[in-house]
């Protein structure tokens, strides 16, 4: 019996020594934990600020969706009245896109061609022409042609420039 008790004594002290961490193991991994914590609080910082800004995102498209259901009543409901409306939302946005073509819609652009300027300078001025023809007038090789809506009104507008030998012979303003 005294053969067993000895060492049953013993093997508890060992083995409780041997399980004792030390410091620098403590130390370690509370260094460890420290930096899982603040790696996790950056985390959550991260996404409340997202959370902020989808907030922020969802706002403004409330307000576009109101101002396009105001914008909706803006329209007539009767027939005639409704197809008036669009007809001249239409025409606007015509112009709007005519005038967005180039200097060729500005009075003072035109002001600027004179005879005997190249194709080239006529193109600085007033910009790329709607459409180029070539002409069967032996006196006249092509012609440069601006058109669109300026004014809303419903009608083309039209602006030529005519080249002989690349040198511009005679022009038309659409505001003549």
């Amino acid at each position: 019996m005294n053969k067993f008790f000895l060492p049953s004594l013993l093997l508890p002290l060992f083995t409780f020594a041997q399980n004792q961490p030390s410091n620098e193991e403590i130390s370690r991994k509370l260094d460890l934990i420290l930096s899982k914590v603040a790696s996790l609080e950056k985390r959550v910082s991260n996404l409340e600020s997202d959370n902020k800004e989808v907030r922020q995102e969802v706002k403004v498209v409330a307000q576009s969706a109101e101002e396009a259901k105001k914008s909706i009543k803006a329209i007539p409901q009767a027939p005639e009245e409704k197809k008036s409306f669009l007809q001249n939302l239409g025409s606007q946005l015509k112009t709007q896109q005519t005038l967005d073509s180039g200097p060729w819609t500005q009075k003072s652009s035109w002001t600027e061609i004179r005879k005997n300027l190249s194709p080239i300078q006529v193109r600085k001025i007033l910009g790329t022409p709607t459409k180029i023809k070539k002409s069967i007038n032996p006196r006249i090789d092509q012609v440069y042609l601006y058109y669109g809506d300026l004014d809303a009104d419903g009608e083309t507008e039209e602006g030529s420039v005519s080249f002989h030998r690349n040198r511009v012979m005679n022009f038309e303003s659409p505001f003549n």
